[in-house]
């Protein structure tokens, strides 16, 4: 996805700047130029694009949001599934996620919160209707307007209700702490009540300002999703009225049954609220007497060992006696099985007992540290001749010199038997990283390539009029540089310009004197070059960027004009626009590197135009003058054929 950024989507979706990166794309806001207005447009990344799984992901996400039209879900205008990279083209939001608002807050206001909830359940109420489980409900998937309103958006790993679950390990390690017990556990039939769940911990975190469950890792927070009660919101912010609380818990229960039935039930339950905040519903009880009698149900049953009487003879009786001596047979094996496991346990004990003598007496000795010590150096010393060792690893190591012992097994300081071995890590030095050119490279693909060598980054955005932006400018350490594996690189990342944009005007068919003002009007240059052509001479032939580009403010667009004369291969021709208000006689001349290439005479109000054609190799300048008076200056390229404008002086002629 390398220089992305500038190009256009079905000749009609300009990406603009990059927005956001998630796990499988990346998020580009963009320009629709056929309805003019700011769009969103979800990429899939390189990486991703040829992979059969992210690409049913991908489409899922378009079938779903596709057939989704709610004020409080981000609208999709157009999918794009032809290209290298497949796209979602969809609506921009101004604002920031429900995340970043949270943290900002910490505590979110009771009043606020359940606004923000109460268009979360509209959204998957509309959701659920049609059949769409979001299955990703969390706050860095809720954008939050300036208005208060909010969107719903990434419907990337969304199912139609009745699709079977993903396990845990297809889970963004970012979901975990909002996911429900059933996603948790991923061997069961995920419905539009898990949505309700995820919808229950995000009031939770809005109301306390805490994650119900943290741990050291995801699987951690798994596991407590599906074994641990939260807290009661109202023990960690005594503020929570009882009735909210009710609704968390509710929502939140581990059971799914004992859940809201439907976003519509708990949307009702808030309104109430909003409308009497006195409202107490009593769930948090129910659900803690609940948890109680489940707790109590996993205790083992008194009496459970008691016998029952076996039935004797009469109906029955002999597929009775059957079925017991089914069970005697199946007993008689374990048994033996038994007998000879256990039989073959004592020889085990028996040969362990003859070889290694634990009940004799051996001497024990101190255990030295050998962390820091050349591992030569060890093994030949007498001093250390009550140990054996035993090179267990050698790995790259950033604190200690190649041959050196940066682990060892058993620990210093401990008392063990004379001639146990000790088992070291052996360090191969440091590991050197020796950075490529990454000058010109999309930021996320760097970012992704330098954890992949080893390395930490930081990033500093810095304006610039020659790198796009969302590109890197270049790095610190820079290309060829080597530095060791877990240092930290600064990527300098553009910011583009900053100059304003402004689109670049449709300049095809029309006379090179009209075009040049065109883009005059718009604040661009224009870069000339003639080509022999069947079309009336001066008539533009192309151009580069093509409209409808958004550019920077004084970019340079570049022309084909045509020309009724083949330009000679040393040659070309510079475009001199005339002042329209001088209607007398005037001397135009240019003049290149010192020497007079061109003299003519000319009135000015009876052309618009003048081309000059030019010979030479590589760069020159070409001074124009028109009555003696410098009218304008071109850089003339040779090679390419090319001779923008360098000095403009037609304001001093009018």
């Amino acid at each position: 996805m390398d220089h992305v950024l500038g190009k256009m989507l079905e000749g009609r979706y300009l990406l603009e700047e990059l927005i956001g990166v998630g796990g499988m794309a990346n998020v580009y806001k963009g320009y629709d130029t056929v309805e003019q207005r700011p769009v969103a447009v979800k990429m899939l990344r390189d990486e991703y694009a040829g992979n059969e799984d992210f690409l049913r992901r991908f489409r899922n996400e378009s079938k779903a949001i596709y057939s989704l039209n709610h004020p409080c879900i981000v609208k999709i205008y157009d999918v794009i599934l032809t290209g290298r990279n497949p796209a979602i083209v969809m609506e921009y939001v101004e604002g920031i996620t429900l995340k970043e608002y949270i943290d900002k807050k910490g505590q979110v206001s009771t009043r606020v919160a359940v606004a923000l909830t109460l268009q979360l359940m509209a959204a998957l109420q509309h959701a659920h209707e049609n059949g769409i489980v979001h299955r990703d409900i969390k706050p860095q998937n809720i954008m939050v307007k300036s208005d208060g309103t909010i969107k719903v958006m990434d419907f990337g790993i969304a199912r139609f209700a009745m699709s079977q679950s993903r396990t845990l390990t297809d889970r963004a390690i970012g979901s975990v702490h909002y996911i429900s017990p059933e996603q948790a556990m991923g061997d069961g039939v995920v419905d539009h009540r898990t949505d309700i769940y995820s919808a229950g911990v995000i009031l939770f975190e809005m109301l306390t300002g805490r994650l119900p469950f943290e741990a050291d890792s995801p699987v951690s927070v798994a596991i407590k999703q599906i074994e641990d009660n939260p807290l009661r919101p109202r023990e960690l912010n005594p503020q929570v009225p009882q009735g909210l609380e009710d609704i968390v818990m509710k929502a939140m229960a581990k059971d799914p049954d004992r859940r809201y039935q439907s976003a519509g039930q708990m949307y009702g339950d808030l309104e109430r609220f909003a409308q009497d905040p006195a409202t107490v519903f009593g769930y948090a009880d129910e659900e803690e007497r609940a948890a109680r009698q489940a707790a109590a149900q996993q205790q083992p049953a008194a009496g459970a060992g008691d016998g029952k009487k076996t039935p004797r003879g009469g109906r029955g009786g002999g597929r009775e006696g059957q079925r017991m001596g089914k069970k005697r047979t199946t007993l008689s094996v374990l048994f033996g099985i038994t007998c000879a496991f256990a039989a073959g346990t004592l020889l085990f004990l028996g040969v362990l007992l003859v070889q290694n003598k634990p009940f004799s007496k051996v001497p024990e000795v101190d255990m030295p540290s050998l962390v820091g010590l050349s591992y030569n150096d060890v093994s030949k010393d007498r001093t250390y001749g009550d140990f054996n060792f035993e090179i267990e690893a050698q790995e790259f190591n950033q604190q200690y010199e190649k041959g050196v012992i940066f682990e060892q097994s058993p620990t210093s300081g401990k008392r063990v038997k004379k001639g146990v071995t000790v088992k070291v890590k052996v360090s191969t030095g440091a590991q050197t990283v020796t950075l490529p050119d990454f000058g010109g490279q999309e930021a996320t693909l760097v970012y992704a390539k330098l954890t992949e060598l080893g390395l930490r980054y930081t990033f500093q955005e810095e304006f610039n009029d020659t790198v796009a932006e969302g590109q890197v400018i270049y790095t610190d350490p820079g290309k060829n540089e080597s530095l060791p594996a877990g240092e930290t690189v600064t990527v300098y990342v553009s910011k583009g310009s900053g100059k304003a944009k402004v689109m670049v005007p449709d300049l095809v068919g029309h006379d090179i004197g009209y075009a040049t003002e065109l883009l005059t009007e718009a604040g661009l240059t224009i870069s000339v070059r003639y080509e022999a052509s069947m079309m009336e001479p001066d008539i533009v032939l192309s151009q580069v960027p093509g409209h409808p580009a958004r550019v920077d403010q004084g970019s340079v667009v570049y022309v084909t004009v045509a020309s009724e004369d083949q330009i000679p291969e040393s040659g070309a021709s510079i475009l001199v626009l005339m002042p329209q208000s001088i209607e007398e006689d005037m001397a135009l001349t240019a003049v290149m590197d010192g020497q007079e290439v061109y003299r003519d005479t000319v009135v000015p109000a009876n052309q618009r135009s003048v081309r000059i054609p030019v010979t030479g190799e590589g760069k020159s300048r070409v001074d124009i003058y028109l009555g003696g008076r410098l009218l304008q200056a071109n850089e003339v390229d040779f090679e390419s054929g090319t001779s923008p404008k360098i000095v403009d002086k037609m304001s001093d002629f009018e």
